[in-house]
């Protein structure tokens, strides 16, 4: 696995500062929160240091890079390209920072939808995300996905803007485990 020093100096220079300030402080809550539950914090400081490291595109960037990569690119995610950062995210793991761990690969996949049936390393990564989450995350972390769900979605209706499925299907899932 690539260092964590590293991955740091490689975001450090590539992306925006407020950007990779975030990625700092997603990875120090993954970590808190990947010790609270038992999973590997070196793949949950990975993660979450790389979740976002396709943000260093501007959204017609993204949708550039998406079409010459072959990805598939939904309605939605032509309306809102930035919704294609999670996937792009998780290509260029693999392919720039030499991340092979599917897991690792597919929290940064899902880290802004979410999904149904998330394990726990997803699940850390997605609430991670959502900053004002901790404290119910370290409690619950299925209630917390829930939430940080919800909070999504009623943002995006007050906006009035399309909605990707997958953060509704992650809510109902969710909240009807509970």
């Amino acid at each position: 696995m690539t260092s964590r020093a590293e991955l740091i100096r490689k975001l450090e220079a590539t992306l925006p500062e407020e950007r990779f300030e975030h990625s700092l402080r997603v990875e120090k809550v993954a970590v808190s929160l990947a010790r609270k539950y038992g999973v590997s914090v070196k793949k949950a400081s990975i993660a979450a240091l790389l979740h976002d490291c396709a943000r260093r595109y501007r959204p017609p960037e993204l949708l550039k890079l998406a079409r010459r990569i072959a990805l598939k690119i939904g309605p939605i995610e032509e309306f809102e390209p930035k919704l294609l950062h999670a996937r792009l995210s998780a290509w260029l793991a693999k392919k720039e920072f030499k991340i092979k761990e599917a897991d690792i690969l597919e929290a940064i996949r899902r880290h802004t939808t979410g999904a149904p049936r998330m394990n726990k390393l997803e699940k850390i990564i997605f609430i991670s995300d959502h900053l004002g989450l901790r404290a119910l995350a370290a409690r619950n972390l299925e209630k917390a996905v829930a939430e940080s769900a919800t909070k999504t979605l009623k943002y995006l209706v007050g906006l009035n803007v399309p909605i990707d499925l997958a953060t509704v299907e992650t809510r109902n899932y969710y909240l009807l485990k509970r």
